[in-house]
């Protein structure tokens, strides 16, 4: 009789220890077949619950742990799935062949596709006709060397919506390793507005630098080309005073003009090309000399330029402001100062090339100019900052007018930025 109630007894030994190597089992299945596919969980512990007899509390046990286990899935798998959607960008997962398996809610703001109608379908549906054949090789590279990276740098990648428009797309890739295979994760942005705006940004600096070239130009002209023919009419109205009294003398005026003329249609023929003028050598103290020299002859006032041996050199920016700002100088001097004489100094200050240029006229106010004349100190003054320099006008009515020009110099490799 005792025998028999052993023997009665063994079964339920028996389930309890079956028991205990279920729940052994679970956790190594688990982390075998992955907590995203919820189906085949189910199937599974469905099954293993079904393996064992469904009598003393070993069983019950083995029904607990199994509904626990269920339930750590579930919120898994709910908290990937939140994590999914709080995402700002549309996600899509692909498989090796290109089908979609999963893709969050945002790809339906992105494409207007409903989830449920991705899922199975070929990723190329996402993109415009065009492009789906090259992608499919595109694809097949990118599974044989997976990696988290950018789709296509420095491609205008463009995604397709299924009403048929498309739109400009910023795609960033990575692999993920599942239990089906290799999987790749695509996280595609909307980039429409971000490019209208850098498009927008290139047409603002295109523009603003068309308004400044056009600037420089209206100011190379009224300082250069303007004030040469100016003074070529000068020069030629004087020769007309002199004609009957000093025919030899004028004769010579006439050749005078006839060079300066050859000279300005070699400077409007060097703004044509956008090119810088001609007789701007690049040699600041050389071009200076030599303006100095041709405002001399033409306006006969006396004229006397100190040039140190020793300059910093100057960017060709640098140079060309210096230039332009003595040759507009010179200009208002003969047309506005009455002066007898003007000095040009041209020295080494701390660094800098430092212009002084000083005539004894008739000065003004420098509250009160004349619009040509106003005209022509701002043009000066903008060139003087452009090249990173400083201008400074003394004058006073009957006075003169001294007018001081500092242009740093040109920063030689080595020197700290």
């Amino acid at each position: 009789m005792d025998s028999f109630a052993s023997a009665s007894a063994r079964p339920d030994r028996y389930q309890y220890v079956a028991a205990i190597l279920l729940l052994a089992t679970i956790p190594l299945l688990a982390v075998a077949l992955g907590a995203l596919d919820m189906p085949r969980w189910a199937w599974l512990l469905a099954a293993m619950a079904a393996s064992v007899p469904p009598a003393g509390g070993a069983v019950a046990l083995g029904g607990a742990a199994i509904q626990r286990m269920r339930e750590g899935i579930t919120r898994r798998e709910r908290r990937f799935r939140n994590l999914l959607e709080s995402a700002p960008d549309a996600i899509v997962i692909v498989d090796q062949r290109g089908r979609i398996v999963l893709a969050n809610d945002q790809t339906t703001a992105v494409f207007g596709y409903k989830t449920n109608e991705l899922v199975g379908q070929s990723v190329e549906i996402l993109m415009p006709e065009s492009l789906r054949a090259t992608h499919e090789g595109h694809r097949a590279g990118y599974f044989d060397a997976p990696s988290t990276r950018p789709m296509g740098e420095r491609l205008n990648l463009m995604g397709r919506r299924k009403d048929g428009s498309v739109f400009a797309a910023e795609i960033s890739l990575s692999p993920l390793d599942a239990e089906e295979g290799m999987l790749a994760t695509a996280v595609i942005r909307d980039v429409t507005e971000r490019r209208r705006l850098e498009d927008e940004r290139q047409r603002l600096r295109a523009e603003a630098e068309a308004e400044r070239t056009r600037q420089r130009m209206a100011m190379d002209l009224h300082d250069g080309i303007i004030q040469s023919i100016y003074a070529v009419g000068l020069n030629l109205e004087a020769a007309a005073d002199d004609i009957a009294t000093n025919p030899g003398e004028v004769a010579a005026r006439i050749d005078r003009a006839i060079d300066d003329l050859n000279d300005t249609i070699g400077d409007i023929r060097a703004y044509i090309m956008e090119l810088r003028p001609a007789r701007f050598s690049g040699e600041v103290a050389e071009s200076l000399t030599g303006i100095a020299h041709e405002f001399r002859v033409n306006s006969l006032i006396e004229t006397t330029i100190d040039v140190t041996q020793a300059l910093p050199p100057l960017t060709s920016e640098g140079g060309s402001a210096l230039f332009h700002i003595a040759k507009e100088a010179l200009n208002n001097i003969r047309r506005h100062s009455r002066a007898t004489s003007v000095e040009i100094t041209l020295r080494a200050v701390d660094g800098a090339v430092q212009l002084d240029i000083a005539d004894n006229g008739a000065g003004f106010d420098q509250s009160h100019t004349h619009a040509e004349q106003h005209n022509g100190l701002r043009n000066m003054a903008s060139r003087a900052r452009t090249a990173g320099g400083t201008l400074n006008i003394e004058s006073t009515p009957r006075a003169g007018t001294r007018i001081r020009v500092e242009i740093p110099g040109k920063q030689q490799s080595g020197e700290p930025g």
